[in-house]
């Protein structure tokens, strides 16, 4: 008889430890899937453990914002004798050493309390509660304090995880706020370089115009006498019969007498940028009725016009320098293109910025890298000797410039020019800003 009792004994101790290690080894593999939510991960180990130490009941305190539903609101952590000595705890009804669970109005018979500890840190405390008077084992504390160790150190790992998440994100919004102030930075740092640019071009042609008006006036006097005194002389040479070749070298000298007489009208007209008869109009209108005059002299050279023009709003400005600042724009294109082409004339407007803008492209030999910083300057000219004044783009510069708006370039040798007249828009209240 005693033979059965020791076997059934044996029997019964042997499936409570199959049961116990059935449960480490599934909580052991519950916290191996980190990271996980931990709320979810951690009721389901309560939930194993509700299983294993029945009748007892299972509830996890956190001193942490991820409380569990579970938890008691009786239990305050200051008055956790567990918690405070580190160290488990077992209370009997009427014991009244603890953390208030005498007070729930479900009273409980028999009360185990296991803190939660990793390293110096606490991090909650583990309760097991029975409402009937019932002996806990040795062995069922240890197997507590095992599954407690598990807890404790996965609510240690899951910390961690979130902490190198928070960091990670944290890094990630720095880094992505720096390459903001980066991208911002850079350009502030090329608006200043096109405003000092710009500033630099102005302050080049005042000095330069105020120079010229004054050369202006003291050419064209003499410039003036030269050529009424040729005028005679050739008229009196033919009444006299003078040698032909006398006649070819007056004219000759009457040509280039023109020619300076047609320079100092530049230098006056480039010093002489005034806003006179200033209106709204259309730029279309303007870009149409200059082509069409200009179409048949450039077909001549093989060369005509592709006209793009989108429906923009009015400019604020003077129509006769606007049509010299276009046909500037179209000579030039015209003489980039020595074997024939296209200039591509297209109209737009930005709304945003409350600008109207005008590209002139051409197919040409573009402009090298070395002159594309002096392209604006007085008398400087990328044309062979003798072809050009070099005033064409500093008059118009400055004419657009006196129109509150701004001429810029985009080339690259062996590619062609685009040259763009950007200005404001008279019907927007003339608030542009061509500098963004």
């Amino acid at each position: 008889m005693s033979g059965r009792i020791m076997r059934a004994r044996s029997e019964d101790l042997y499936e409570q430890l199959q049961r116990e290690m059935a449960v480490l080894i599934k909580v052991n593999n519950l916290t191996g899937f980190l990271p996980v939510k931990l709320d979810n991960l951690l009721r389901a180990i309560i939930k194993e453990m509700d299983d294993i130490f029945f009748p007892f009941k299972c509830e996890l305190h956190l001193l942490t914002e991820g409380r569990l539903e579970s938890c008691c609101e009786y239990i305050k952590a200051e008055y956790c004798k567990a918690l405070n000595d580190q160290l488990p705890l077992t209370l009997e009804q009427g014991d009244r050493l603890c953390c208030q669970a005498e007070s729930c109005t479900n009273c409980y018979q028999f009360h185990v309390c296991v803190p939660l500890i990793a390293g110096i840190e606490k991090l909650g405390i583990v309760t097991l509660k029975s409402k009937q008077k019932t002996e806990f084992k040795r062995d069922s504390m240890e197997l507590l304090l095992a599954v407690v160790n598990q807890i404790a150190a996965t609510i240690q790992r899951a910390r961690l995880f979130a902490r190198l998440a928070q960091e990670k994100a944290n890094l990630e919004k720095a880094n992505t706020e720096i390459n903001q102030l980066n991208q911002e930075l850079q350009k502030s740092i090329e608006q200043l370089n096109k405003t000092l640019e710009q500033l630099v071009i102005s302050e080049r042609l005042a000095a330069a115009g105020q120079l010229s008006a004054n050369l202006a006036h003291e050419i064209n006097n003499p410039i003036g006498v030269i050529l009424s005194r040729l005028e005679w002389l050739l008229l009196e040479a033919e009444e006299y019969g003078l040698p032909q070749q006398v006649i070819e070298d007056m004219q000759v000298i009457a040509n280039h007498t023109e020619r300076i007489a047609k320079t100092t009208k530049g230098l006056l007209s480039f010093s002489r940028q005034t806003l006179d008869r200033m209106s709204p109009l259309d730029l279309n209108t303007i870009i149409i009725e200059t082509t069409d005059w200009l179409r048949s002299q450039f077909l001549r050279k093989n060369i005509r016009f592709d006209l793009k023009l989108d429906t923009i709003p009015r400019v604020f400005g003077n129509p006769e320098q606007l049509e010299q600042v276009l046909v500037n724009l179209f000579s030039n294109a015209k003489d980039a293109m020595a074997e024939g082409g296209v200039i591509i004339v297209r109209s737009k407007v930005d709304t945003d910025k409350k600008m109207v803008q005008v590209d002139v492209s051409d197919s040409g030999t573009g402009i090298p890298d070395e002159m594309k910083s002096r392209i604006f300057d007085p008398f400087f000219t990328t044309k062979d000797k003798g072809s050009g004044t070099g005033l064409g783009l500093s008059i118009s510069y400055g004419i657009i410039e006196n129109h509150g708006g701004c001429l810029k370039v985009v080339s690259e040798p062996g590619n062609g020019s685009c040259f763009s007249v950007i200005l404001p828009s008279f019907d927007s209240g003339k608030d542009g800003n061509w500098r963004e």
